[in-house]
């Protein structure tokens, strides 16, 4: 479903059950473990205002979950009106956080009240150079990376303020940071500049075994151009005559710096399979805008929906060239044709397209999206398996250390005391949330068992693999992966 259908479908529910007592206020897709869905942001009307009612789920379907009721409306009323007892904050509330709210010492705190833009002071601060002005630029430009498209153009400046302070430890840090944000982008210039400052700043021996040089080299060797679309990984298995069926319909198009290939919501008609440069994967924001999140080099294949999704498909994100790039595109009809006939590849399709949209929900994730894309890269080629349940299963039993981690995503995980369920579950694993990860990665035996639910659908993770990509991972990636769930 369109943003657009969302919000009549929700609004004409709204309308049926509660006539104009409650409106539609805002409508914003969210990523899930099973695919795209919505959220909308439901009020009620009132002519002294709107209060916010509750944020409800809408599938594919249009169904909204959970169904509201008399209820909601009147606890909305009723948190209303706790707020309104609540007395604004005076000044003597404020007193108690002393410096906090006054001025300082601080260059960065006297240049918070300047109305310039925040580049213009942190460029002039630069262009001064002395060693104070240098103290400015670095209190500021931490304020800057909030601007995703500019991270790493912030992190490599940061690193020069830190060189010219005479702080090359810190430097080679930010170098390290800004090397990854470029390598997520495939911005080849970019990162071999920082590539050259960390060669300049540590010296040969130091750089050859670097972090920074392995992203270069990944990076260079990702970009080589396929010669033979069935080069693609989901396309190497074919038969002779099956290729010969797709090559009837193989079309190849060649697109310009910044042209879209697809537009997110926009009908998926096609598969494409990227020969030769870059497309980046945007996806909307809940807020609104959009961000890239991943580039997709030579081999990728995409716009499984076209084949999977039914008639109806929609893309579930936009795609754009990056720079001058090829892509092979094939009907869907004919793959689909092909897929019938050979039920491997079809599985190999559909596994692109779990895999794909687990990415998705990744960079979307509280946790796991501050992570850059080489390490969820890492996190989803530890999956070991999707797997469906019929009926109640025991997926971790208590008293043993897990071979595998678990990402919920469809249905519930109950969690149990003792080896059976017999008695009401301690917590419940809802979708999208991740269980045991901390316990496959130390080898802990958790004192619960962990059962999926009939219905569920689960993700499974390789300890193993887990406790591999924790070794030679630095500690914010541990600390990132442990916290999950």
């Amino acid at each position: 479903m369109r943003r657009e259908q969302v919000w009549k479908a929700a609004a004409e529910r709204l309308r049926t059950d509660f006539g104009k007592l409650l409106d539609v206020r805002g409508v914003r897709r969210v990523r899930r473990v099973s695919g795209d869905a919505w959220t909308v942001t439901v009020v009620l009307v009132a002519p002294s205002g709107t209060l916010h009612v509750a944020d409800v789920a809408v599938d594919d379907a249009g169904e909204m979950s959970p169904a509201l009721t008399a209820d909601h409306v009147v606890e909305a009323v009723r948190r209303a009106q706790r707020f309104s007892l609540v007395p604004p904050p005076g000044e003597a509330d404020l007193a108690d956080f002393g410096d906090l709210v006054g001025g300082g010492d601080e260059p960065a705190l006297d240049a918070l009240t300047d109305d310039e833009p925040l580049e213009a002071r942190v460029a002039a601060a630069l262009e001064r150079g002395d060693a104070a002005s240098l103290q400015t630029a670095r209190a500021l430009l931490p304020r800057l990376l909030a601007d995703h498209d500019r991270r790493g153009a912030t992190l490599l400046t940061m690193a020069e303020v830190e060189v010219a302070l005479g702080q090359p430890g810190l430097a080679r840090g930010y170098l390290e940071a800004a090397a990854r944000e470029f390598a997520d982008r495939f911005d080849l210039p970019s990162l071999e500049r920082a590539a050259t400052r960390a060669l300049e700043l540590g010296g040969r021996d130091a750089f050859s075994g670097s972090p920074i040089h392995a992203l270069l080299e990944q990076s260079r060797a990702r970009l080589k151009p396929l010669a033979s679309v069935f080069e693609a990984r989901s396309f190497a298995g074919l038969r002779d005559e099956q290729r010969a069926r797709l090559l009837l319909h193989l079309t190849s198009r060649t697109l310009a710096p910044g042209e879209m290939l697809v537009t997110e919501g926009e009908p998926s008609r096609s598969l494409f399979v990227v020969k030769s440069g870059l497309l980046g994967v945007w996806l909307e924001k809940p807020e609104g805008g959009s961000w890239m999140v991943r580039c997709c080099f030579p081999g990728w294949l995409l716009g499984e929906s076209s084949v999977l999704g039914g008639p109806g498909a929609r893309c579930t994100a936009s795609l754009r060239a990056e720079r001058i790039s090829e892509v092979w595109a094939l009907p869907a009809d004919a793959v689909r044709a092909v897929m019938q006939d050979d039920p491997a590849f079809a599985q190999r399709i559909a596994d692109t397209k779990q895999v794909h949209r687990i990415d998705s929900f990744f960079s979307m994730h509280e946790t796991m999206g501050q992570l850059d894309v080489q390490v969820r890269d890492d996190v989803l080629s530890c999956i070991q398996r999707l797997e469906s349940f019929d009926e109640d299963t025991i997926l971790l039993p208590a008293g043993m250390a897990p071979e595998v981690a678990c990402l919920v995503a469809r249905g519930s995980i109950g969690l149990y005391e003792g080896d059976g369920h017999d008695a009401p579950p301690v917590a419940v694993v809802e979708a999208d949330s991740f269980y045991g990860v901390r316990d496959a990665i130390h080898r802990i035996a958790p004192g619960v068992t962990a059962i999926a639910r009939a219905g569920a659908t689960v993700a499974f993770f390789d300890a193993g693999k887990l406790q591999q990509l924790c070794e030679r991972s630095p500690e914010h990636v541990v600390a990132v992966l442990e916290r999950l769930g």
